[in-house]
């Protein structure tokens, strides 16, 4: 074949092959429930805060105290360098399925903070492992569509608390059923699991290993160390402050719309079912643009409009104005995720992904998931909750500002991969 006629090729439309679509089930059933019950928390803490009459700032602490769950998570997502990709996957599936159950009959705050500690433990293993086989599994030309329509199922499954929030409510049972509901995928899971293989990479590693090749001495900080030390730091900072404005905006929003605006349970659900309707369109839209921008480009126009909406959606009164400003906000904060996920899949080698992952995200990077609800909480002893989460807001654009100073561009260009195509 021509080598000239090759690079003209036009790129052809994106299918999944047959082993992509039978994987493709099961990975969704495990981020939508992840989604379900981790947005569940945020729909539930003023139902919570009037039960067990708590204050804004205590449930800033309390929010803080199951944050730390992320961190923990770090030892399960390293794990999967290790034992494989699959049965953290899965493992984390069944756990967090658990603990929601278990939070149904919890009788005390301290007893749901402590299970909702492990919930996240499981929970962000889940997520952190479902983006490492996307970035094994699908080629870097398609990886940020992949990774929106991955994202949007997370967000489809907050939708889902939206709708059954009113529901319930009205039905006479409390916020305790959103959580018996959020232990549903602990049996199609189990049934279904044979439909969710190894993935390729890890299974070449092992092969390897096997035929007696030798491969890096497994070290507890060898991503920490040259030429991975620089990337890993940056991206440590980058998922940091980034999770300032992810969890700041997602944590507080019911509790403002609740406890500042009083707001009805249906006024509530209209604005939630709305700006996630219009967030999942955005966010495929988003995973798009890494494609046809490049991670950079893409990275700008995500995080600065993501940030701006937010700003004005927490300082506005006006039902409609909310619900507009909330529909930008919420996809193009929920696109943070993609941009800065397949930021670190893609700078990372296959042995030290996962590695990478737990660290940059689950050990230093979510320490902002930790300290943004209290300090949001410390602020609005002296402002509004709309106020303090505006200043926690401010904090992704630090993000912003590091990707482009000392990242590299890490989408590999089409033309790039089809010479190499011709090479070989």
């Amino acid at each position: 074949m021509n080598t000239k006629e090759t690079l003209a090729a036009p790129k052809e439309k994106f299918k999944m092959t047959d082993r992509q679509k039978k994987m493709w089930p099961i990975l969704i059933l495990g981020i939508f429930f992840e989604g379900f019950d981790d947005a569940a928390l945020n729909f539930v803490l003023p139902y919570i805060t009037q039960e067990f009459q708590l204050t804004t700032e205590v449930v800033g602490y309390a929010l803080s105290l199951v944050g730390i769950g992320a961190l923990c998570a770090f030892f399960i997502v390293r794990m999967a360098d290790k034992v494989g990709r699959r049965p953290i996957f899965l493992g984390c599936v069944y756990l967090f399925s658990i603990c929601s159950l278990l939070t149904v009959f919890m009788p005390n705050i301290y007893m749901i903070v402590a299970v909702q500690f492990l919930a996240r433990v499981f929970l962000i293993g889940c997520w952190s492992i479902g983006y490492t086989i996307l970035s094994e599994e699908f080629s870097s030309d398609n990886l940020g569509a992949v990774s929106g329509l991955y994202q949007m199922t997370a967000v489809l499954g907050a939708l889902t608390i939206a709708l059954l929030l009113p529901l319930v409510l009205k039905l006479g049972f409390t916020w305790r059923a959103l959580y018996l509901i959020g232990a549903l995928p602990l049996i199609p899971a189990f049934i279904y699991r044979k439909n969710l293989p190894e993935t390729q990479p890890f299974l070449e590693l092992q092969k390897q290993k096997k035929a007696g090749i030798k491969q890096p001495k497994e070290d507890f900080f060898a991503v920490w160390k040259k030429p991975h030390a620089k990337y890993l730091l940056v991206m440590s900072l980058v998922w940091l402050f980034l999770y300032f404005g992810i969890k700041g905006s997602l944590n507080f929003l019911t509790m403002r719309l609740v406890m500042e605006l009083a707001w009805t349970p249906s006024m509530v659900s209209i604005t939630i079912l709305s700006q996630t309707l219009a967030g999942m369109v955005i966010i495929n839209l988003n995973g798009r643009l890494l494609d046809k921008l490049g991670r950079k480009g893409a990275a700008l126009v995500i995080i600065s409009v993501g940030v701006a909406a937010t700003i004005v959606q927490f300082n506005v009164q006006s039902f409609y104005a909310v619900i507009f400003f909330g529909m930008i906000a919420a996809g193009f904060v929920n696109s943070f995720l993609i941009v800065a996920s397949t930021l670190t899949n893609e700078l990372f080698p296959t042995e030290l992904r996962a590695n990478a992952t737990a660290w940059s995200n689950n050990i230093i990077g979510r320490l902002g998931q930790i300290l943004v609800p209290s300090m949001i909480g410390g602020l609005t002893m002296s402002m509004s909750i709309g106020h303090s989460v505006s200043i926690a807001m401010l904090m992704p654009l630090i993000s912003l500002m590091l990707i482009f100073v000392f990242l590299p561009e890490t989408k590999k260009p089409a033309q790039q991969v089809r010479q190499q195509e011709v090479k070989m």
